[in-house]
């Protein structure tokens, strides 16, 4: 009679749980990055139906970058076993892996809002299956930056793959 009686708790727990539309696996789409100031400009602006967006708290950048011109959020944990950099006087080239737990949206706004004034153009901004990747380049170098989710509880892998850019030359 007590198993009956557990099954029977543990199925009305497992029904209210996956009822639940708050539940993160039950979340079906990410607001859109913010868009940078001159692209509101090209497009019109702010909705005029709801005002201006509130804007989450930024991200703090980190004062260790493993490369001095690439910003990286404060709080971001580096994955030794999956980062490799290489650079000597004449070549940079690498793959750094951190996981973070800021949303995907303000590990990607991080990044729109800071590599600009390093020197760093966006080229391509490309937002799928719950992530981020954004393509920066500047003379001889090109950065691709990932957000992939890693599930619910776990925070975000942000990925800097730094290569060198023959397109403009090195």
């Amino acid at each position: 009679m007590v198993r009956v009686l557990n099954v029977l708790v543990v199925g009305i727990l497992l029904a209210a749980v996956s009822g639940c539309e708050t539940m993160p696996w039950k979340k079906d789409t990410m607001p859109p990055v913010e868009l940078l100031d001159e692209t509101k400009a090209a497009s019109g602006g702010e909705d005029t139906m709801t005002g201006p967006a509130e804007k989450p708290a930024a991200l703090q950048m980190s004062t260790s970058q493993r490369i001095k011109d690439i910003p990286l959020p404060a709080k971001a944990k580096e994955d030794l076993d999956r980062t490799y950099v290489y650079e000597s006087s004449t070549l940079q080239l690498g793959r750094m892996v951190y996981t973070i737990r800021a949303s995907v949206n303000e590990v990607a706004q991080f990044y729109i809002d800071n590599m600009t004034a390093a020197g760093w153009e966006r080229i391509d901004l490309n937002q799928a299956e719950g992530g981020t990747k954004i393509l920066y380049r500047k003379p001889g170098k090109k950065l691709d930056v990932s957000v992939i989710p890693l599930g619910a509880m776990r925070g975000q892998r942000l990925i800097l793959h730094l290569v060198p850019d023959q397109a403009t030359g090195m």
